[in-house]
């Protein structure tokens, strides 16, 4: 299971790749093809996460598997399928039950040996009656009954009893009832008769959709041969060898994640989420404009999904006021410390005027982070370090941390951290001279 998963993730990278695919949910159609020794080719429409891929193909494993072991014990019983509808309206007249209460018709089908197994689970919060119920709910009606589960359902245990006799089930045998007009009973009686005869015979091949949680639920027959044949009215085009060298093969997103470890130095991690993201093309853009890669990816994955995680509305900065952003972090317009609170003002303030980007940005670095000058720093170094000498001294170097916090904190981000960090340790280490 884990292998188809990972088969379709790296398709979906392949395709991703071109850069010319839409992502997300519904915008690919999944379709997951499952068969077993023994069993029969099953086909699941649906599967649009990912994540699901490998349970999907799991639980119809485990279907499969627990539908031939409902084979083998039908047949060590010499169970076989009561071709009669039998009309059992009259017995429920005077029932508790809602569903039956209100049908107009309610009809019994008697499968010999079927005791037990029509409630044995074959998947997840799935029966052989699920399996039964989906291919009558093709008629129309809500589902079936079967004795296998009632009493219940305001079914009770002596209405089962009469059932039972009435229609000449034994031990060892199943009925199964539904409820709903004549011809749509009718037809639902057929269509449980018909799925009985095929757990005779093991799996049948079926489309199936997609359920929660990875199950899956029959939709209809698995279409034959004759559905495979090409577009009768497309004519074929040849490829010729010029054209191959005409069409450009893009990077693969995992081999844009080894580059990035390569040429800019990123961890593997940092890398593969930039190559995956959806803000590539703006990483990209931001290093050919000389913003440091590392600062340009912390701030497009890190940065901007702790602030969406703390309610910023991030997705109202723009491209470019993001690019300009970085631009002036990287110019010493702006320290990287400050970057968490500009983003934050560029979103409160989107759409409140029609300014440039670089206009938005140089607002916000001024609004948010006032000019410090190399003076301004020293002086606040040494007030700050002056304020907590006996600290300081305790301590010694190992100061630096605390004492930078106290002093960023107070600056708020206007300065580069390192820039901070060499004042402070400078006036340290003449202060404990």
């Amino acid at each position: 299971p884990e292998a188809v998963q990972q088969v379709a993730g790296h398709i979906g990278m392949v395709l991703r790749s071109t850069g010319r695919v839409k992502r997300g949910l519904g915008t690919i159609r999944q379709d997951v093809n499952v068969s077993i020794a023994g069993g029969a080719r099953v086909e699941i429409k649906g599967v649009q996460e990912l994540d699901l891929i490998a349970e999907v193909v799991r639980r119809e494993v485990e279907r499969q598997v627990a539908l031939l072991a409902v084979r083998d014990a039908l047949r060590e019983r010499g169970a076989r399928v009561d071709h009669t509808v039998v009309d059992v309206t009259a017995l429920f007249s005077g029932t508790a039950s809602a569903i039956l209460k209100k049908a107009k018709s309610i009809l019994a089908v008697r499968l010999y040996g079927f005791a037990g197994l029509v409630g044995r689970e074959i998947q997840p919060g799935r029966r052989l009656g699920s399996e039964m119920s989906d291919y009558a709910k093709k008629c129309g009606v809500g589902g079936i009954f079967h004795t296998d589960e009632l009493p219940a359902y305001g079914v009770t245990a002596d209405e089962v009893a009469c059932l039972r006799e009435f229609v000449g089930a034994g031990e060892n045998d199943a009925v199964v009832i539904v409820a709903a007009t004549r011809q749509r009973a009718g037809c639902a009686a057929e269509q449980v008769m018909i799925r009985a005869e095929m757990a005779l015979s093991g799996v049948p091949e079926e489309t199936r959709k997609m359920l929660e949680e990875g199950s899956t639920a029959y939709m209809r027959p698995l279409p034959g041969a004759a559905r495979m044949y090409p577009e009768t009215d497309v004519f074929e085009v040849e490829i010729g060898a010029a054209r191959w060298e005409r069409i450009g093969v893009p990077e693969l997103l995992t081999d844009r994640a080894e580059r990035f470890v390569r040429e800019f130095g990123l961890d593997e991690a940092l890398a593969r989420q930039v190559a995956f993201s959806e803000r590539l093309p703006t990483f990209e853009k931001a290093v050919a404009a000389g913003v440091r890669p590392t600062t340009a990816a912390r701030t497009l994955l890190a940065t901007c999904r702790e602030l969406a995680r703390d309610g910023v509305a991030v997705g109202r900065v723009s491209e470019d006021e993001l690019l300009a952003l970085l631009s002036a972090v990287e110019a010493g317009r702006a320290a990287k410390e400050a970057i968490p609170d500009l983003i934050a003002e560029l979103a409160r303030t989107a759409g409140a005027g029609d300014g440039a980007p670089l206009d938005r940005v140089d607002a916000a670095i001024e609004k948010m982070a006032p000019a410090v000058s190399e003076a301004d720093v020293e002086a606040i170094v040494h007030r700050i370090v002056a304020e907590r000498e006996a600290f300081a001294r305790e301590k010694g170097m190992g100061a630096l941390g605390p004492l930078m916090g106290i002093v960023m904190q107070e600056i708020r981000g206007s300065v580069d951290g390192k820039v901070v960090s060499e004042t402070l340790r400078r006036e340290l280490k003449r202060l404990l001279a």
